[in-house]
């Protein structure tokens, strides 16, 4: 699966290595296109719907492709199971397809911990709304709620008490019932796959604490890279801006590091790249989630300019049965700041080039906007709110880098009418 566009400069770097590569994508996705230009040798075109038969359509696609493939790789989150099935029966390097499914399933993951021994916050699973009062009594308050195989924050809320875990729950279930497209799926229809199978929720213990992301890569059951990304504090269960490297303590980053390396070993995996969430906890390192592929967003090009490890090229050459055992900076090269632009009110688009002001500063290392005029776009008093584009600047410190931003970001007048002055 293609996924969303801004993925781009992944399968550009990948070309640049030498690879030719093949989408396998829904019909319509981006990324046919793309094929004209010369980004991909061919599209194969799968309906990613329905889901109970999805696997079986894919491989039939790929072998009556009449290609030779080398390799079997994904860098979007939605297809990771559907990845380690192709890759097994093709008969290539893989995933193990079981540890790929409960990385995919946030109760799976939860339990294959709390299995292995390793701290984890409480959960329960809700499939209707009779489970709702069981799951709070088990699970106390505050806790976060969200899909049990949810991606970019889809529908995660924190709810404060039962009154609001019952009105985001009933507000989420009524947002997709009867709005979901049953065909002429491909993977920028985020709704319509992460609710494919059925409509179950999740309650976590809520987390205190400061949120990070462990980018890291795995060979023969070894940890040969981690690179600690900050996120900044996040009111509405979504990212918002991060710094890297992150301005915590090394020991307890070391101990982030630890605690991803064992969660991952929890759930059967030995090879491949991992975009891992964790909190440092008043009780110490806690698992969020584990994403079984490279970050999105800016996480790769973070990586590389901060640490000097393509993660892309580590990545690809582990679905090609390749050791790796990567060169990571022994101090940054470079500091970051970053921000994901969230939106503040809902409203309406107006332009889309309201970063162009800002564009063009040497500090600026990234910076696009992420929505298109007439978009509606959502702030936090109607759900989760929408970023509206990414902006990267680099720094001597992360102070330096942040305030940077800082002064760069009150440049920028957001071109929305805003669906209430506000």
């Amino acid at each position: 699966m293609g996924s969303y566009p801004g993925k781009r400069p992944m399968y550009e770097r990948a070309r640049e290595l030498g690879i030719k590569l093949v989408v396998l994508d829904g019909p319509g996705h981006w990324t046919q296109a793309a094929v004209q230009e010369g980004l991909f040798e061919t599209f194969i075109e799968v309906d990613l719907q329905p889901q109970t038969t999805l696997a079986e359509r894919a491989l039939q696609a790929a072998q009556a492709s009449g290609l030779l493939f080398d390799g079997v790789a994904t860098f979007w989150e939605l297809a990771g199971p559907l990845t380690a099935f192709l890759a097994q029966a093709l008969g290539v390097v893989g995933q193990p397809p079981a540890a790929v499914s409960a990385a995919r399933n946030k109760i799976r993951t939860r339990e294959a911990c709390v299995a292995a021994g390793i701290p984890s916050p409480r959960f329960a699973r809700i499939k209707t709304c009779a489970d709702l009062a069981q799951a709070a009594h088990q699970v106390g308050f505050p806790a976060v709620l969200k899909p049990v195989s949810a991606v970019s924050s889809i529908a995660a809320y924190r709810v404060d008490d039962e009154q609001a875990l019952r009105r985001r729950y009933t507000q989420t279930i009524h947002e997709i019932t009867g709005r979901l497209k049953p065909n002429g799926i491909h993977s920028d229809d985020m709704q319509e796959l992460i609710w494919a199978n059925n409509f179950d929720m999740t309650l976590e213990e809520y987390l205190d604490g400061e949120e990070f992301d462990v980018d890291c890569l795995l060979c023969e059951g070894e940890l040969v890279y981690a690179g600690v990304v900050y996120n900044l504090p996040q009111l509405y269960c979504m990212e918002v801006g991060t710094r890297t490297p992150a301005p915590f303590p090394a020991q307890q980053q070391a101990e982030l590091v630890e605690l991803t390396g064992q969660c991952l070993k929890a759930l059967g995996f030995t090879t491949g790249a991992f975009h891992v969430e964790v909190k440092y906890t008043s009780a110490g390192p806690r698992l969020i989630e584990i994403n079984a592929r490279l970050g999105g967003g800016q996480n790769y090009r973070i990586n590389k300019l901060v640490w000097g490890v393509d993660l892309v090229e580590q990545y690809l050459m582990t679905c090609l049965g390749l050791p790796i055992r990567p060169a990571k900076a022994a101090q940054p090269l470079v500091c970051v700041a970053e921000s994901d632009v969230p939106c503040p009110a809902s409203g309406t688009v107006l332009r889309a080039d309201f970063l162009d002001e800002i564009a063009s500063d040497s500090r600026v290392l990234y910076c696009k906007a992420s929505v298109q005029p007439g978009q509606r776009v959502i702030g936090p008093l109607d759900g989760v709110p929408d970023w509206l584009g990414e902006v990267l600047v680099a720094g001597p410190t992360i102070e330096a880098a942040s305030q940077t931003l800082d002064e760069l970001m009150k440049q920028v007048v957001l071109p929305i009418q805003w669906d209430q002055a506000e």
